[in-house]
């Protein structure tokens, strides 16, 4: 008689990270196939915590309406739907006009040295302050006090800090923000397709005193607004930006420049553009956004103010500005309102068909430039070379060393530094950047995305300029756009600690920018939301708060985590019959978990039953069996958190392998 069929088992101890693109059945132990909204710690899957919704009181706009939607409304047959037959009806707009357009946790001695988010809205910022224990007042600035006679203190305070007159922000902007010199930079640059900042060809520009007046047809400026001119002859006028001080008439205005500056009879070549100067802020709670400097510097003509631009870089004492697609100029040291265009300036890969997405801070005062398709190492000197003056006249770049030109950076803010890493984005995936025992940086040629490389493929080409990316908490964070969508919905999170990606995040909110700062005693990550929202991540036990603070705390979203094994196939390719499943799980007080199995060859979808809810009243230990019965050649199993926050510590599986075949017992002769 053949032996009785022995069950074997197979099994995960615990989870280490999800690997999509690979073979599920090459899979190693711990690995799993994907994982969504999950939290991968000490080898056990944990739903996420969800995201508390902040700052209420100073949100700048509603919540927008988002595609896609149903609309209906009923017309008299005779009416010509138009919207100037209706006026008072409901109009559709292309742009969301409100809302926060770039974000910053900013410290400054100017606020007691307490660290702060500063969110950036149309016409105003919004500064958050967490942990900022202030006694909450009545109208008459009584402290307000509860049932026992003890005042009532506020855990956060809010206000808002104007830009100067006539300063705003729109939604075609190229928006950023950065601390430098104990300033809080707010950068802005104009679309050029925008109305009223298209470049326009102007004519002969003439000086009398202090006075420059530039002719420009139609140039539709008024006094105060800042303008750019380029294509001149004389250095006064190319590449300088004004103020304008006084627009006598529809084709010129007038400029202020230093006694002598000379005249400028070019006619052909000349452009003039409106731009949006680089506001800053010094911290001080009662203060307000000012201007940067604009005209000629005090040290010459072929010196240059802080230009408008839309990010700049900001170490080592010195701001670092795009200057055009492949050309970056550095400031002097302490001074973010001196540039020097000619010494105090580099290009990189000139002369190719690509330009620069960010500079990005390195060691030893060097500088990593990364174009959209290759990235460099430059070298900066940190001392003056000068000619027996007390200016510099030798190039501040004494290196400039290709790293790689097989890749580039697709977005700027998905650039993060971790130790000896550098983390980015690009068009084939997430890369690092490596120190390597002589401490020079090297390019990988596969990714480190790699085994989620399906995953990362889901992210919307258009959009991918837009992904943000940090480091917190041991990992890389990373929001980008998937399937079609127009704001950062997924955060892809890498785990340092066990060397594997961690998790997929979805949220109901655009995740625009991320920033980790105080809360409490921790560092805490916060997520921005071009929307006007701003969220502390990581924090609620129920779920996602509601984007939209009209609604209660009771609309909020549950967190759906989902976990899907390796294949399991007892390392044999023939038929097998599967018997159950079985898992060890902590269920919190009404949790909730379903778990399915996958049969492949045949292929066939089981929900196991029974799944398990508690409620119990208390956080309770499980051991889930469940019966499967089916034939197959392997099996995955897929466990499901449908309410709060299950824990999935190890799974098995069991099944029943083919019999032993028949043997004699007798002796032959």
């Amino acid at each position: 008689m053949p032996l009785e069929s022995p069950t074997v088992r197979d099994g995960d101890a615990g989870f280490i990270g999800f690997a999509s693109r690979l073979n599920p059945v090459a899979l190693p132990s711990g690995v799993l196939q994907l994982s969504e909204n999950m939290r991968l710690d000490r080898g056990t899957a944990k739903t996420r915590k969800g995201a508390r919704r902040l700052a209420d009181e100073i949100l700048p706009s509603s919540y927008p309406m988002t595609l896609p939607f149903n609309f209906e409304v009923t017309l008299p047959v005779d009416l010509d739907f138009t919207l100037a037959l209706n006026p008072d009806g409901l109009v559709l707009l292309n742009q969301y006009p409100g809302g926060i357009f770039a974000s910053y946790s900013y410290r400054s001695p100017g606020w007691n040295n307490q660290e702060s988010i500063v969110l950036a809205g149309a016409s105003a910022a919004h500064v958050y302050v967490d942990n900022f224990y202030a006694p909450i007042v009545d109208d008459q600035g009584n402290p307000i006090t509860d049932q026992d006679g003890n005042e009532i203190y506020s855990q956060s305070y809010t206000d808002s800090i104007p830009y100067p007159s006539g300063e705003t922000i729109d939604p075609s902007d190229t928006v950023s923000m950065v601390q430098a010199f104990d300033r809080l930079y707010l950068l802005r640059e104009a679309s050029p397709s925008q109305q009223g900042f298209e470049e326009k060809p102007a004519g002969p520009i003439t000086v009398s005193g202090t006075t420059a007046t530039v002719t420009c047809p139609q140039h539709g400026l008024s006094a105060g607004m800042r303008v750019r001119l380029e294509g001149g002859t004389v250095a006064a006028f190319e590449g300088q930006e004004f103020e304008v001080a006084a627009a006598p008439n529809v084709n010129s205005f007038t400029v202020t420049v230093p006694s002598g500056t000379a005249s400028d009879a070019t006619i052909i070549g000349r452009k003039v553009r409106r731009t949006k100067a680089p506001l800053y802020w010094d911290g001080n709670p009662q203060g307000a956004f000012v201007k940067a400097t604009a005209g000629i510097p005090a040290e010459g003509p072929t010196y240059r103010t802080m230009r408008s631009v839309g990010w700049a870089t900001y170490a080592n004492g010195r701001l670092v500005l795009p200057d055009g697609r492949d050309s970056v100029m550095l400031s002097d040291v302490m001074n973010p309102d001196l540039y020097d265009p000619f010494f105090q300036s580099f290009r990189a890969n000139q002369g190719s068909n690509d330009y620069i997405v960010a500079v990005h801070p390195w060691v030893e005062g060097s500088f990593l430039v990364f174009m959209r398709n290759s990235i460099w190492l430059a070298t900066v000197n940190q001392f003056a070379s000068t000619d027996g003056g007390s200016f510099a006249v030798d190039s501040p770049v004494s290196k400039l060393e290709l790293l790689t030109d097989e890749i580039g950076c697709s977005a700027r803010q998905s650039i993060a530094t971790a130790g000896q890493f550098v983390y980015f984005l690009s068009d084939a995936g997430v890369y690092r950047l490596d120190a390597r025992l002589d401490l020079k940086l090297r390019g990988d040629t596969k990714p480190l995305s790699d085994p989620i490389t399906d995953q990362i493929g889901r992210i919307v080409k258009d959009g991918a300029a837009d992904a943000v990316g940090i480091w917190h908490d041991n990992r890389y964070w990373l929001a980008a756009p998937v399937d079609g969508a127009d704001i950062n919905n997924a955060l892809f999170i890498y785990s340092a600690l066990n060397d594997q990606w961690e998790t997929v995040d979805y949220y109901g909110f655009g995740l625009d920018n991320l920033l980790v700062s105080g809360q409490s005693t921790d560092r805490r990550l916060y997520a921005a939301s071009r929307a006007g929202k701003l969220f502390l991540m990581e924090d609620l036990e129920r779920g996602d708060d509601p984007p939209d603070s009209t609604l209660r705390e009771e609309f909020f979203t549950a967190v759906t985590g989902r976990i899907r094994t390796r294949r399991y196939g007892f390392g044999s390719m023939h038929t097998k019959r599967f018997v159950r499943s079985m898992a060890d799980v902590v269920l919190p007080d009404t949790g909730s978990i379903t778990v399915k199995a996958y049969m492949v060859n045949p292929d066939a979808e089981i929900t196991l039953v029974p799944g398990q809810t508690n409620t119990s009243g208390l956080a309770e230990d499980y051991t889930l069996k469940q019966p499967i019965r089916q034939k197959a050649h392997y099996a995955e199993l897929e466990f499901l958190t449908t309410a709060n926050r299950p824990e999935i510590r190890n799974v098995s599986i069991e099944a029943t392998a083919e019999g032993s075949p028949q043997t004699e017992t007798r002796n032959v002769a």
